[in-house]
């Protein structure tokens, strides 16, 4: 089995490698960093409404001074720090799923200036309006060489968890200074980003569905059952080949290598086959004499003709003797020829069909690659150049929506969670409600007409029926009931989000069905027009015209 290497600091990477190796996986750990305490300076606990924990690191070395914000309300990023979190005897009120930026999308409204307790190298943060983050530096994490023994086993393929993009741009620096072959590495990360520091060359670079050390090791299972597959059925090759996640890698652009030359060689190969097998039969049949190859002036292959079969009867090339004393010959030389250009023009028009069909599958693949990464909230990376070549030119405006929303993404869980948080406001009036719009609301909501088979919907049950429609992918349904709530002033920011991430969910079915139908604009790896009508099109003849 190929092995597991673990190299997160302590302790985490004792219990990543016990958690692996209860899985049944070869795991073995390597700590690369050492993590130490840093003297910090405490704000006034009073001062502080809430703590924003990132790491759990944060609180195993905060020290003495976190004994002053014992039982503040704390938002952790994820499970691993909400348990710390909650054994230094701190309230966390919201555990995150997303990052560390999106779990300020749950930040109550209480709750406006927040204690970030983190390391010396961290995230940056862009708070929301109206809050306040004082950052406080209580640990470092210091880079250890690696050592031998994980040098020697690096030699040969293995699996290599990344935890931080810290980590990762530390390893992949020690692989390049040891002279370690990336090709022979395959490496699972704990998020896009931490993929993207790693870079490029490693025989295969896959990113966790959700940033937590368990769907990392599950993915690292994955990992090592695909390369058990492999090798039983043989593909040696494509084990070790250089791979790429379509979301997650984010590996710089690169243009794929053009397949019309690997074509151009194809039909020359098989143009030349096919004209020795004609002539071979031609000369078999004995239409064509080619002991007379070397004595013309020519030089080329001379028709026998009919007459008293001597070599003198034949005609010159040059044509000093005269007319040809046969024309059925030539006539058969020159229909065959024809057939064989007729031959060698439907491979080359089928070669252009396959050309321009491969080139709508590249656009639909890198179509299906920006959905996923977008759902995902991540960075385009390489993505951006592709669909800036591909698409610009048919569809320019949705190319925009998407690289614009990919600078400041919106995901939907991150959308049901900021819902969730804003429920208490938008069940009611705004506090800063003006005398003139307290008494507007409340005569308008002593009658209303509806059908008498109606059911009346109270507040909660339209957020109730906002996220029902949130999960089920109809944004513009559950933005209209938001929109109707008494409190929906205090969810400006949130249906403006909605409105986008709806927007550029309708951009990116724009650009998928560009790909497999625009019949004039796409354009492939190297900025050529696809020409090839796509075989999902509806044929010329069956659309009537107009009149």
């Amino acid at each position: 089995m190929i092995p597991v290497i673990v190299i997160r600091p302590q302790p985490g990477c004792d219990a990543s490698v016990a958690a692996a190796r209860d899985m049944g996986l070869d795991a073995h750990g390597f700590p690369l960093f050492e993590v130490t305490p840093l003297a910090w300076d405490p704000p006034d606990p009073e001062e502080v409404d809430a703590l924003l924990i990132g790491s759990a690191n944060a609180l195993r070395h905060a020290g003495p001074a976190l004994a002053a914000f014992r039982g503040k309300p704390t938002y952790a990023v994820g499970e691993a720090s909400a348990q710390a979190a909650k054994a230094a005897e701190l309230d966390v009120v919201a555990t995150g799923k997303g990052g560390l930026q999106a779990v300020l999308g749950l930040i109550q409204a209480r709750h406006q200036k927040l204690l970030r307790l983190a390391g010396q190298t961290r995230v940056e943060l862009t708070a929301p309006e109206n809050i306040t983050i004082v950052e406080r530096e209580v640990y470092r994490s210091e880079p250890l060489p690696m050592p031998s023994e994980l040098e020697e086993m690096l030699r040969n393929p293995a699996i290599v968890l990344l935890h931080s993009a810290e980590a990762a741009r530390h390893f992949a620096a020690e692989c390049d200074a040891r002279g370690i072959d990336r090709s022979a590495i395959l490496v699972a990360a704990m998020a896009p980003r931490v993929a993207q520091a790693a870079g490029s060359g490693w025989a295969k670079l896959a990113t966790a569905e959700k940033p937590e050390d368990k769907a990392l090791l599950a993915l690292a299972e994955q990992m090592c059952q695909e390369r058990s597959g492999s090798r039983q059925t043989g593909n040696k090759s494509s084990e070790l080949a250089p791979m790429q996640d379509e979301v997650s890698s984010q590996r710089p652009a690169a243009a794929p290598k053009p397949r019309t030359g690997r074509i151009i060689l194809l039909v020359a190969v098989l143009a030349f086959i096919l004209g020795a097998g004609v002539a071979g039969w031609l000369d078999w049949r004995g239409d064509v004499d080619f002991s007379q190859a070397g004595k013309s002036g020519t030089g080329g292959v001379l028709p026998k003709l009919a007459g008293n079969g001597d070599s003198e009867a034949t005609t010159d090339a040059s044509g000093e003797n005269g007319k040809p004393t046969s024309l059925d010959a030539l006539g058969a030389v020159e229909t065959r020829l024809a057939l064989l250009e007729d031959r060698l023009s439907r491979l080359n028009l089928e070669a252009t069909a396959a050309s321009g069909n491969a080139a709508r599958a590249e656009g639909l693949l890198i179509a299906f690659a920006a959905r996923r990464i977008t759902d995902k909230g991540g960075d385009l990376g390489y993505l951006e150049d592709q669909l800036k070549l591909r698409f610009s030119d048919a569809q320019p405006l949705a190319v925009g929506a998407i690289v614009d929303f990919a600078k400041d993404p919106v995901t939907l869980d991150e959308l049901g969670s900021r819902l969730d948080a804003l429920a208490p406001e938008l069940s009611g009036a705004s506090n800063d409600q003006s005398t003139w719009g307290w008494i507007t609301q409340e005569f308008s909501s002593l009658f209303e007409v509806r059908r008498s088979s109606s059911p009346t919907m109270t507040p909660e049950d339209r957020i109730d029926r906002a996220k029902l429609m949130l999960s089920a992918g109809k944004i513009d349904k559950a933005t209209e009931q938001i929109e109707r709530l008494p409190g929906a002033s205090a969810a400006e920011d949130w249906i403006a989000d909605a409105h986008r991430y709806a927007a550029v969910q309708r951009a990116l079915d724009l650009i998928e069905t560009t790909a497999m139908l625009e019949p004039r604009r796409l354009q492939d790896a190297e900025g050529k027009k696809v020409d090839q009508p796509s075989p999902l099109a509806q044929p010329a003849d069956t659309v009537k015209p107009e009149t």
